[in-house]
């Protein structure tokens, strides 16, 4: 059983949540089901060609959410989970391993779908997204709200896993994601996973220190776990161990 050189294994283990946790962007299915289209905008965002903050409130503002569509992306989050996310979380946090969620999507919209999976709400780090309480769409001062969380702007992930985790504790923690924004917070960490199993985006896979190619997140498991909890992670959940074990076994460890 193989793992990067000096890795010992994560106490935190941060999960993106769009194209890596889900199989979907959480802002381009709210501009589907509003007849708007922002994925090129999208796709620029995450593959490192226009800056986080660039097109956040262009998008958001086309798209103006309403409680209804925030409830309704969140069953869209739940069913679209990516093979093996609940096997994951389920099996790190019985080995005592702490899942986060650090996201640019609309928390509002991802709630329900880590609620759904165990993970804590307080472990959960994305976008507040305010709208009304009538129904109505979202006004302006609600959209700055938004707009002015760190999350929705190009360093946003640094700057919150900083936040989050003192020096020690950085180098005891992964972060997995699939994006430009989680592959500039990776030398804050003690290791990133870049993913591929949704998205495979050309910047992540060339300098991601360890490329999971997908298209499940079982391998995750196991890489959190590290030599330190393999055994007990083995012992948990013996099929997941295994798959994870196959999962990882020829890909180039740093």
């Amino acid at each position: 059983m193989s793992f990067p050189a000096g890795w010992q294994g994560a106490d935190s283990l941060f999960l993106d949540c769009d194209s890596t946790l889900a199989a979907i962007e959480g802002v381009d299915e709210l501009a589907a089901r509003k007849g708007v289209d922002v994925a090129a905008l999208t796709a620029q965002a995450m593959n490192g060609e226009l800056p986080l903050e660039a097109v956040y409130e262009a998008r958001l503002a086309q798209i103006a959410p309403t409680r209804e569509d925030l409830a309704w992306l969140g069953e869209r989050y739940r069913a679209t989970l990516v093979d093996g996310a609940a096997e994951v979380v389920a099996a790190c946090h019985a080995v005592g391993i702490e899942v986060h969620v650090i996201s640019g999507g609309l928390r509002p919209g991802i709630l329900p779908c880590t609620r759904a999976l165990g993970i804590a709400d307080e472990r959960v780090h994305a976008v507040p997204c305010p709208v009304p309480e009538n129904g109505d769409a979202q006004t302006r001062e609600q959209l700055q709200v938004a707009i002015a969380h760190p999350l929705a702007r190009e360093g946003g992930k640094p700057q919150v896993l900083a936040e989050l985790l003192d020096a020690a504790q950085a180098q005891r923690s992964m972060l997995v994601g699939d994006g430009a924004s989680d592959l500039e917070a990776a030398d804050g960490i003690g290791l990133f996973v870049g993913f591929g199993g949704v998205v495979s985006r050309d910047a992540v896979r060339e300098h991601a220190p360890l490329f999971l190619p997908g298209p499940s997140l079982h391998a995750i498991a196991l890489l959190a776990a590290g030599p330190q909890r393999a055994d007990a992670l083995a012992s948990h959940d013996p099929a997941l161990a295994e798959r994870a074990q196959r999962a990882i076994a020829d890909l180039p460890l740093p």
